[in-house]
Parts: C-alpha cells; structure tokens; sequence
C-alpha cells in the first residue's frame, strides 16, 4: 500500500474510533481491513477480534474481553463480524462485547477482506488479533486464555 492511501486509511481508522461506543457496524473494506491490522497504528493495547453471529466460543470471548476491558481502562477493543452487518449482530455486541469500533464484512468479497486482514488466517473462528500498542501483534486462534491474553498485550494482572 502506499503512502497517501495508507495514511487515508489511518485516517479513516482513528475517526472510526472517534465514534465507536455502541455505534452501529461500519463496513470494512480492505483498505480499512489493512490499517485495522497494521501495528503501528496503535499507541496502546488493542485487540481485534473477528467472529460471526453463529460462533459460541465467540460469545465466550466477548466476556472475557468485557471483563478485560473493564480491569483495564486503556485497552481497546474493536470487533470485525465476518459477516454483514445486521440487526442481529447489534443485539449480540450490545449484550455481550465490550464498547469499542465495530466492524461487519462490506461489499469487497469475504476472501479478499480475509485476506486484508490477516493473510495466514485460513477462517477459523473466533480469531483474535492482540496489538501490545509498542508494534507487537500476535494472532490467535479459539478461546482466549486471560493470563496468556495481558500477557502478549504487556498488562499487568
């Protein structure tokens, strides 16, 4: 990607955290797709964390990221639907995932916007994306273990 694109992507990425608590699900693209999960875009811990309506362990995750944000005032947490955006999906963040930006699968084809997002997931869900906020990342697959989770985003207990 090059320059100008990139920083219009950032661009669009911090005013799309601007306005995230309880907002209804942007449409990613792969332009966003790609800033979501470039490093340095963020300052301090956050996770990105893709999941679909029909994923329970995905649910599960969402609790433990509510009671990780909740410790931990400064994390972030944006989710990606692997999915349209719809009224259902509302519903599920409302009730389950803590507040932050919130994503939902766009026009682009889910492939490519996979793709974007992290070109060695091959679709399993829930996928999490951990940002340490100093230019770490590390993807993991399934259910998240807390201790090993404020591990890899640098928080203390």
């Amino acid at each position: 990607m090059n320059t100008p694109r990139l920083l219009a992507a950032l661009l669009a990425l911090a005013t799309t955290l601007a306005h995230a608590a309880s907002a209804p699900q942007a449409p990613l693209d792969r332009a966003t797709a790609r800033a979501l999960t470039a490093p340095e875009a963020y300052r301090t811990p956050t996770i990105v964390t893709l999941w679909s309506a029909d994923c329970a362990y995905c649910k599960h995750n969402f609790r433990q990221l509510a009671d990780l944000a909740r410790a931990h005032r400064g994390l972030q947490v944006i989710t990606v639907a692997t999915e349209p955006a719809s009224p259902e999906l509302a519903v599920i963040l409302d009730k389950l995932a803590p507040p932050g930006p919130r994503y939902a699968y766009g026009d682009d084809p889910p492939e490519a916007l996979a793709h974007a997002l992290d070109p060695g997931w091959r679709g399993e869900l829930p996928r999490t994306l951990i940002f340490d906020g100093r230019g770490g990342r590390e993807a993991v697959s399934g259910t998240l273990d807390p201790a090993r989770l404020r591990q890899a985003l640098g928080l203390s207990r």
